[in-house]
């Protein structure tokens, strides 16, 4: 999806957002006029800044060579790039992932963006649906509602972020919902047709009904697939593949190849770039030093950056409860808290995971505005073992990680934890 373009999308549909919220901060705002050519150019001059520092510190190390142009395995140890073939007695595969794009009738004859491609679009449609309602459907659906485009959202599941935590998710389709994108669960696209203009229309099943939806263009962001898989001549070198699935690896991320480690999200697990720095950290150690680190998902963060922002990282108190472990929720609500208020961001909630028994955090779960920048607290206290340290540290006033400790403080029987953030306390903890 490409973190850093999507986050600077991000900023500048939220700088539009609280300008229209003026009144609520005491200032008016007059003329104001959304600029997609200029919001694409800051996007693209972050991004630049990014990859060409980047690049620069590649090009400076003289241990590195940097080679542009199409891998693959042409044999065990041997690579083809263009004429060019290299040899090797280490690889590491990190091929990234490309848009999936689901097989829809007349959705190629008609056109269509995918998260990569709608970013660079010439200009802003009037209306679009997108396919799929995890976290690239929710995040462009805002994004692009907010620079005044009418948005409907198309969720085949039953709800939106259906890996996340439900409270969490349900609680964020009413606040997309309340924005004015338009959001249809259960929906299930079955034809796509190209009317006049190119405009395009696409018939649905929704809840069993079949609907019609119309539009100026379509977004397709129904996930992603390992990059190129069947391209890289995997079975020339002895490497398990599957295109749809990833690239098979053990728990040291060594491939069916012996001298092959694969990273990232080619594995068809956890598609972030930080997973993708973990794995590669790892794989290295792995590679050149003749060791067997293991890798490890149960304490990898996962972050969707709506506004509020959603963040996760563990079990959902269903999971635990699943693996027959007795569970304690914390949870405590962002409206409740004293710097959300004074920022005018009180939408949202904080909730741990805990085992009872032990104390152990299981998860974290957080919608909130920065609810990415508060999840680390969380991840901090499950590599400790106990959430103690955290119901014991002072946290400064007025901050939004007032919130986190206050749910890592108000721990209940699961049982006797609310089910709505509307039954949460409104007291502020000080």
């Amino acid at each position: 999806m490409g973190c850093i373009p999507t986050k600077t999308l991000v900023g500048s549909a939220k700088a539009i957002h609280t300008a229209k919220r003026g009144a609520e901060f005491g200032f008016g705002v007059s003329g104001l006029e959304i600029n997609w050519p200029r919001i694409r150019e800051r996007k693209d001059k972050i991004v630049n800044s990014i990859v060409s520092g980047t690049e620069r510190s590649l090009q400076r190390n003289p241990r590195i060579d940097l080679i542009r142009g199409w891998a693959r395995f042409t044999g065990p140890g041997r690579l083809g790039v263009g004429d060019r073939i290299i040899e090797a007695e280490r690889v590491i595969i990190a091929t990234g992932v490309a848009p999936n794009i689901p097989d829809i009738p007349g959705l190629k004859e008609a056109g269509f963006f995918t998260n990569e491609s709608v970013m660079d679009m010439e200009s802003l449609p009037a209306s679009m649906v997108i396919f799929g309602g995890g976290p690239e459907g929710m995040e462009f659906g805002q994004i692009f509602h907010r620079l005044g485009v009418q948005m409907t959202i198309l969720q085949r599941r039953d709800r939106v972020l259906p890996r996340e935590d439900e409270e969490i998710s349900r609680e964020l389709e009413v606040i997309l919902r309340e924005e004015g994108i338009a959001i249809l669960t259960r929906a299930v696209p079955t034809r796509v047709e190209k009317l006049a203009g190119g405009r395009v229309a696409v018939t649905a099943t929704v809840a069993g009904k079949q609907e019609r939806i119309e539009a100026d263009r379509i977004l397709v962001a129904a996930g992603r697939r390992p990059h190129h898989l069947a391209e890289l001549g995997l079975e020339r070198a002895g490497i398990e593949g599957d295109p749809d699935k990833g690239i098979r690896v053990d728990e040291t991320l060594r491939t069916t190849a012996p001298n092959v480690w694969a990273i990232g999200d080619v594995l068809g697990r956890l598609q972030h770039t930080h997973f993708a720095v973990y794995t590669s950290g790892i794989a290295v150690w792995n590679a050149l030093r003749g060791e067997a680190r293991k890798y490890d998902t149960s304490r990898i963060p996962g972050g969707v950056f709506t506004d509020p922002e959603v963040a996760s990282v563990g079990l959902t108190a269903e999971e635990a409860q699943a693996q027959g472990r007795r569970v304690k929720i914390g949870k405590h609500p962002m409206r409740a808290v004293g710097r959300a208020q004074a920022m005018g961001e009180t939408r949202g909630f904080t909730k741990f995971v805990v085992d009872a028994d032990t104390n152990a955090v299981l998860g974290m779960h957080v919608l909130a505005h920065l609810g990415a920048d508060l999840l680390p607290q969380g991840i901090l206290m499950m590599h400790t073992g106990s959430i103690d340290p955290l119901q014991a540290c002072v946290c400064i006033h007025p901050t939004l990680s007032e919130g986190v400790k206050s749910a890592a403080v108000n721990l209940k029987p699961l049982d006797a934890v609310a089910t709505a953030t509307g039954d949460l306390p409104d007291e502020e903890q000080h």
